[in-house]
């Protein structure tokens, strides 16, 4: 039995009486001697056949080619454009079960070479045939496993759906299918505001297929296939040195469907970064936890923003607080930052007091304080 014996809903054709020659006793097709020993080898290239869904495909497809070469060789009669057909509907099968058109070719090529082997040494006048049929063959097979790869999107079609990600808007199954599984998420944040043009010149030189960029807000977002990580450093090193400043940055890793989630905790990280008086360079989701935590949970964020909403009101308090928090709760250096008396410093702590209810010198205090700082500056940003 072939290959071809046990394709789905195939019926091998039987006789009653005497089989005619190229048949067995109990009427089953037979393939001249070459063919059968060329697809019993042709079986063994199956192990080799990933990823594994695929070979099943795979064996189906040597069935199809056996009784191509079987038909050219017993018959002596060419393939014809219906069995091209079925190649080419096999080769796309072989590439919806995960198979690569390389794989495919490397398939059809041994196995034309184990026959063109077996066929010369039993009709070795068929051998031309047998290569003129395998180079057909294969042209039909890539033509059915190669699908067509989608045109890159220009700048502003890959700038328009990074910014709907970032503000958070769905996109739609068919433009999901158009992404790859897996990017990470790289986002830059600067001090001082970058025109975009500047920033989109950057992208643009750090551009390739499959890469989506856009400058948003201070910074940038990009979004960087899996396969091109490579990229990340080069397009951050660009970044950093560009621009007489250095940036705020992060990566984060997301799937396909996450993009949204990705970007909204890219943007977040770097914002927190920034609230809180850290120095531009890299960050990750671990540097900023608490404050990503109380962020994230509107009930405590929207507390922390009523208790400090007095605070935002008066430019001298505010200001005050905010010397504080950046000299690490130091009120020598604070009073040295703010160019005041160290008793004026003190007064003033004591109106934060009267107003928050917080002391901003005890622990619980500026722990209060700093997070009330961080969401209404991330809030107001």
């Amino acid at each position: 039995m072939t290959l071809l014996d046990e394709r789905p809903n195939y019926r091998a054709p039987h006789y009653r009486t005497p089989p005619p020659d190229g048949f067995a006793a109990d009427g089953v097709a037979v393939p001249p001697p070459g063919i059968a020993a060329a697809t019993a080898v042709g079986c063994q290239l199956l192990d080799g056949v990933t990823p594994e869904a695929a070979r099943s495909v795979a064996k189906a497809l040597l069935g199809e080619v056996a009784e191509v070469y079987r038909r050219v060789v017993e018959d002596d009669v060419a393939v014809t454009p219906a069995q091209r057909g079925r190649i080419r509907i096999a080769g796309e099968a072989f590439a919806e079960a995960g198979g690569t058109p390389g794989a495919a070719a490397d398939l059809l090529g041994r196995f034309a070479a184990q026959v063109a082997g077996v066929v010369a040494q039993h009709q070795p006048g068929r051998v031309v045939s047998v290569v003129q049929t395998a180079h057909l063959l294969v042209q039909d097979l890539i033509a059915g496993s190669v699908r067509p790869v989608p045109a890159a999107p220009a700048r502003e079609a890959r700038g328009a759906l990074v910014q709907r990600l970032v503000r958070q808007e769905r996109l739609d199954p068919a433009e999901l299918a158009l992404l790859e599984d897996a990017y990470v998420v790289v986002a830059a944040r600067f001090p001082q505001a970058v025109p975009p043009g500047r920033l989109a010149v950057v992208l643009d030189e750090h551009h390739e297929d499959g890469v989506l960029g856009a400058p948003i807000g201070d910074g940038v977002v990009v979004l960087v296939p899996r396969r091109l990580e490579r990229r990340i450093t080069p397009l951050l090193d660009a970044l950093a040195g560009r621009f007489g400043q250095a940036p705020w940055t992060t990566t984060v890793s997301a799937g396909r469907a996450a993009l949204a989630a990705g970007c909204k905790e890219a943007a977040d990280v770097l914002a927190l970064a920034a609230a809180t008086g850290r120095p531009p360079g890299p960050y990750r989701l671990e540097d900023v936890l608490l404050e990503f935590a109380v962020l994230r949970d509107p009930v405590t964020s929207a507390r922390l923003q009523a208790l400090i909403a007095p605070l935002v009101a008066n430019e001298v308090l505010y200001g005050t607080l905010e010397a504080l928090i950046n000299a690490d709760f130091n009120r020598t250096v604070a009073a040295r930052e703010l160019f005041i008396h160290r008793s004026t410093l003190d007064y003033r702590i004591r109106r934060i007091e009267e107003v928050t209810g917080q002391n901003p010198l005890t622990g619980r205090g500026a722990h209060v304080l700093s997070s009330a700082m961080v969401v209404h500056t991330v809030t107001r940003s």
